[in-house]
């Protein structure tokens, strides 16, 4: 079936939306490192991470801002059509209360339950705590209930 740019878009937003986990890759002069975060999502598809930093892929991000990354439903039964996302971008430190205060509520609104402990007030105060956006540049989406054996949806920022 083909699928317009649009509804690609759409199908793509849609998946890591209804997701809150991926693994994250990064970059450092001894090699890749692989992470796993919880991360919100705007309607530009820009994904919000909250970690700490000082980590191995916090320092990895802060002097390299190139990362790549995989969204997946863990529970798929390997007999049945897989579907996931995998994407690569820029990263960088989330800066000024507004907007620090507006990612913070996305990601809390793909990851109930923490709100009373990860809050603007602890991001502020504590130095091992930043909140992270992604800026995706290209998505690669996995659906084969969507897409032929041999095709994917695409996305490309920009276009």
């Amino acid at each position: 079936m083909t699928r317009s740019k649009i509804q690609i878009r759409e199908d793509i937003f849609d998946f890591i939306k209804s997701n809150g986990v991926m693994t994250l890759a990064t970059q450092s002069k001894d090699g890749p490192w692989v992470c796993t975060v919880y991360y919100g999502v705007d309607k530009n598809m820009n994904l919000y991470i909250v970690t700490d930093p000082h980590s191995i892929h916090g320092k990895d991000m802060t002097r390299n801002n190139k990362v790549a990354f995989n969204i997946y439903d863990s529970h798929q039964k390997i007999t049945k059509p897989k579907k996931g996302v995998q994407g690569s971008g820029t990263i960088e430190i989330v800066k000024g209360i507004l907007n620090v205060t507006k990612a913070l509520a996305l990601w809390h609104k793909q990851n109930p339950g923490v709100e009373k402990n990860i809050t603007i007030k602890e991001v502020k105060k504590i130095a091992d705590t930043k909140v992270w956006k992604i800026m995706p540049k290209y998505l690669k989406f996995f659906n084969k209930k969507l897409y032929t054996p041999d095709a994917y949806g695409i996305w490309e920022a920009g276009n």
